[in-house]
């Protein structure tokens, strides 16, 4: 993509974090409250003292790189170690639409930057405007507290003009990927008309430099060369990101989900199979992860059909041996010689064992 004009000034501190591991999903947008250039704005960020920082500061055609984005800054609170946050220098949340697109240089010198991170780190292109909802792009600040449920913030406010900055976003997102993994999710999508509208331009590549995925208006779908492309409905997403993604004990997914019909032939809920396990989730319910020994008891048992019904809880580990709840029974693995159990309750309860 064309780079546009800026001047890129390296101001570095010390006002961040380790973010542990963490995927980065989202790129945020946010205001100063103030009159400062990027420059003095960096400045002020730099001192740890005042507990806040950005990743970039821009104004003016001109870049401060504050925080490396390899490291979380201090901008959203828990939300930190998961995005990448830049602040327009000078800039209010009460701005006017004709102010914001008074900074039309500075729009594009974002977007810009937007679109060069999500490559680096494998996030979507998508521009999350109000009303806003759970999902990996590009975002300000009040979708951290509005979606996320974290702070109190609202800005960039709410006569920013997403409908400019997206078409920078698009503009800069537009390049092509390799065309033997594009086809792959392509096809997959294609007799996947339930996605609805694909909202990643080419693929994003996955953090172990193997897999990718893409963004759909009702899910994503995942592809690897062991497991092949797979769609992951929203109604499994949460669960599946709750996990890790495919880099947690999930791993990719192997199958494409099933819609489960219960005893009157009605829709009962949806299962995915992936690497490590399955994703189950009765509707209106939460979605739980089944796997290993107790999977294998569980399936032989008859699935959600069988004596136990629907899981209700993940796998829980107790006493170097692990139970799992389910909604008429529970299912216990120990590699040890004996499990003591209370009968109490609907549910036996396991007992530590005291040797």
């Amino acid at each position: 993509m064309t780079r546009p004009d800026f001047t890129e000034l390296d101001r570095f501190g010390n006002s961040r974090s380790n973010r542990w591991g963490a995927r980065i999903t989202n790129f945020l947008l946010h205001t100063q409250e103030g009159n400062g250039t990027a420059e003095s704005l960096a400045g002020y960020l730099n001192n740890s003292n005042n507990g806040v920082s950005y990743h970039y500061t821009v104004r003016d055609g001109i870049i401060c790189n504050v925080v490396d984005t390899d490291y979380a800054s201090w901008s959203v609170l828990d939300a930190n170690s998961r995005t990448i946050n830049l602040c327009f220098a000078g800039s209010r949340s009460a701005w006017s639409r004709q102010q914001w697109l008074a900074i039309d240089r500075d729009l594009r010198i974002a977007a810009y930057l937007a679109v060069t991170d999500a490559r680096k780190y494998g996030f979507a292109t998508t521009v999350i405007t109000p009303p806003y909802r759970v999902v990996d792009g590009i975002s300000d600040h009040r979708w951290v507290t509005d979606a996320l449920g974290i702070g109190d913030h609202t800005d960039v406010g709410p006569n920013f003009p997403w409908d400019v900055f997206a078409s920078y976003v698009n503009e800069y997102a537009g390049g092509a990927v390799a065309a033997p993994v594009r086809n792959a999710i392509d096809d997959k999508a294609a007799v996947s008309p339930w996605l609805g509208k694909r909202l990643t331009a080419g693929e994003n590549t996955c953090p172990d430099k193997v897999g990718r995925w893409a963004q759909f208006e009702r899910g994503y779908i995942y592809w690897s060369p062991a497991s092949g492309a797979h769609p992951i409905p929203d109604t499994l997403w949460d669960k599946f990101a709750g996990l890790g993604w495919e880099a947690g004990p999930l791993g990719y997914p192997t199958t494409d989900h099933t819609v489960l019909k219960g005893p009157d032939g009605q829709n009962w809920g949806d299962v995915q199979g992936f690497q490590g396990g399955a994703i189950y989730r009765r509707y209106s319910q939460p979605a739980f992860w089944v796997h290993g020994a107790i999977r294998d008891h569980w399936n032989r048992s008859g699935f959600e059909a069988g004596p136990y019904g629907w899981p209700v809880s993940d796998e829980q580990p107790f006493d170097g041996a692990a139970f799992q709840d389910f909604e008429k029974g529970r299912i216990h693995w120990t590699p040890k010689p004996t499990l003591g159990v209370l009968a109490a309750g609907p549910l036996d309860t396991p007992l530590a064992d005291a040797a």
